[in-house]
């Protein structure tokens, strides 16, 4: 085993949201046989367990055993991957008996809430069902909460576990690169092979070249098994959600909010005839960039330049001035909850979710949000208690506004295919002593019978496959008898209303999202934009880079926020300041913090 050092990035600015894993060897339920080599593993294009034997439309490979290449126009593009069509690995796998290993992994919010699975994944049917096909038993390990803190001691240990899902671009200093000359992980070259224990993951990257090029170091190295988003329908989830029976009550239209013109014009006049408060409300400032500055042709943060393709800060872009003084002007006329700067989610919610009837002084019927946990929750809970909420209200979603209508949407929303923005790409240790028997465990959840188990869990009795290829989700999901939220029913059966190293299935989210305001909202924020050009695509920074990066951005960070608060709050003249704020950005080094990235993005770019 290599030394391990700690030098992992934990709170960093480049860290996303927290869902986190790994795991490791455990000598007593080693086996003494050898595990079987990779020429032996990737035997046919028929899986051995009939429960997941391959489609029979499924196209006939070659005599090598492998499936024929896409044509240009059948190849993954970004915000449209093809799904998993290969079975090459036999399952059960031979060689894994009286073997364990343990896969470290933070335990997902959907799962904890579930009364039968609240100390770990292991009792959840996915679980099970992963280590039954595959034949390779799992012990999952992890923490419940505070995952930085227990990954860094769980790097920083003696023996690591086998396998680990984390950030491994962002969150970890120096990056995959960084992790493997530290003993963490190990390259996959050798296993994500086409006659490789992971041939499964090697046709599904073939097959979607633009994804093989992202989950590579710069160097060319396989180092995870990643978490994939495979549709654009999974990329953008949350948007703008308005009252629909608010609006309409005052004489207006939803499908009128289209421009911010449009927008003042219509809040303006629902606020004044319905007695709105505060008609924009979000559970913080982020959400209030996400909900509308993409008017303006700029990103928060670090982003891609549509027309150029270069780096820029968006928060010292004059895109960005011109969205600040819209929201101290949409403030100072009682159009943007005065507010924003102190909201959290409760506040939000208690903002959205009001009013007894369309008269009776409703405080926000702007926001944005989530599909889900917004759109679907707040109207069934509304649906619930005509008597507090009334027996109108809607909410539903509306597109991104622009500045003029007609102009194209392109730095709302979106994510990358590969979702760097979950901990949770899974890579095999230095210290696994049966990293082909890791790999094929991994590898099943991108073949073409893992991917619908992973997935939607088992067909017949927890989904149901329609004649146009949509799923329809069981009653026990959908209506759970012991009174489990659809998010905490769904997590139980399989992975893909959470995170992990698998490719999300869009018709998750088809089915999940049932009614047809959840429907309108995705259309709303998916069809209309073309966005992923514009997000900063998975790079990776050397340990400099990062360790100047982080330095640059900590007080770059502080100093963008406490501008805006103070502009926002009329502490500091928007006009009268904002040349001295950039110059001052630039004096704490912003433009070598753009220079890092860009440079990394360079490299991405010639992978």
């Amino acid at each position: 085993m290599k030394k391990k050092f700690l030098s992992v990035a934990t709170a960093s600015v480049l860290a996303v949201s927290m869902l986190a894993g790994c795991g490791g060897g455990d000598d007593g339920n080693a086996s003494s046989s050898t595990p079987p080599s990779s020429e032996s593993t990737a035997q046919s294009s028929t899986p051995a367990d009939s429960s997941a034997a391959a489609d029979s439309s499924a196209p006939a490979a070659d005599d090598n055993g492998l499936l024929p290449a896409l044509s240009e126009a059948e190849q993954g593009k970004p915000s449209h991957l093809t799904t998993p069509r290969s079975n090459y690995i036999q399952y059960p796998y031979e060689g894994a008996d009286g073997v364990t290993l343990k896969y470290w992994l933070s335990l997902p919010g959907n799962v904890a809430n579930n009364p039968e699975t609240t100390e770990s994944v292991q009792m959840t049917q996915w679980a099970q069902l992963w280590q039954e096909k595959t034949g390779i038993t799992v012990e999952f390990i992890g923490p419940t909460s505070d995952a930085d803190t227990a990954f860094n001691l769980m790097t920083s240990s003696t023996e690591l576990p086998d396998i680990i899902e984390w950030e491994w671009t962002s969150s970890y200093t120096g990056g995959p690169a960084q992790a493997e000359s530290e003993g963490v992980l190990i390259w996959l070259d050798d296993y994500i092979t086409p006659d490789g224990p992971a041939a499964d993951l090697w046709q599904f990257l073939q097959d979607n070249p633009t994804l093989d090029k992202a989950v590579k170091t710069d160097d060319g190295h396989y180092y995870c098994f990643p978490f994939t988003r495979g549709d654009a329908y999974l990329q953008t989830t949350s948007g703008p959600i308005v009252r629909k029976d608010i609006i309409e009550a005052a004489g207006h239209s939803v499908d009128e909010l289209v421009t911010i013109d449009d927008w003042t014009t219509v809040l303006t006049d629902v606020k004044d005839k319905m007695n709105v408060s505060k008609p924009i409300t979000t559970q913080n400032w982020g959400n209030l960039e996400q909900l509308c500055l993409s008017a303006y042709n700029v990103r928060a943060g670090m982003y891609v330049d549509y027309e150029t393709g270069k780096v820029k800060y968006g928060n010292m872009e004059d895109g960005y001035k011109q969205w600040l003084a819209q929201m101290v002007a949409w403030k100072d006329a009682g159009i943007l909850d005065a507010d924003i700067l102190t909201n959290d989610s409760k506040t939000r919610q208690a903002n959205m979710l009001t009013a007894k009837e369309v008269s009776a002084d409703p405080i926000s019927i702007v926001t944005y949000g989530a599909g889900g946990g917004q759109i679907g929750t707040w109207n069934t809970n509304a649906k619930k208690e005509p008597d507090a909420y009334g027996e109108n209200y809607e909410l539903t979603g509306v597109q991104f506004p622009v500045l003029k209508e007609g102009d194209e949407i392109h730095y709302a929303g979106g994510s990358t295919d590969y979702a760097i923005t979950s901990k949770v790409q899974a890579v095999i240790t230095a210290d696994c002593k049966y990293p082909e028997i890791a790999a094929a465990f991994l590898n099943f959840s991108y073949s073409q019978a893992g991917h619908e188990i992973i997935n939607f869990g088992v067909e017949g009795t927890d989904y149901t496959r329609n004649a146009d290829g949509t799923i329809t989700y069981s009653d026990w999901i959908m209506n759970n008898p012991d009174g489990l939220s659809i998010a905490v029913a769904m997590a139980n059966k399989g992975r893909a209303n959470m995170s992990g190293p698998f490719v999300q299935d869009p018709n998750y989210i088809i089915a999940y999202w049932a009614t047809e305001q959840q429907q309108r909202a995705m259309h709303m924020w998916n069809d209309e934009t073309d966005v992923q050009m514009t997000i900063m695509p998975p790079v990776t920074l050397t340990s400099d880079e990062t360790s100047e990066y982080k330095r640059i951005m900590s007080e770059i960070t502080t100093a963008a926020n406490e501008y805006r608060s103070a502009v926002f709050t009329g502490e500091k003249d928007l006009e009268a300041t904002w040349d001295e704020y950039v110059e001052q950005l630039k004096g704490m080094g912003i433009e070598d913090a753009i220079k890092i990235e860009q440079a990394a993005l360079e490299r991405f770019n010639a992978r």
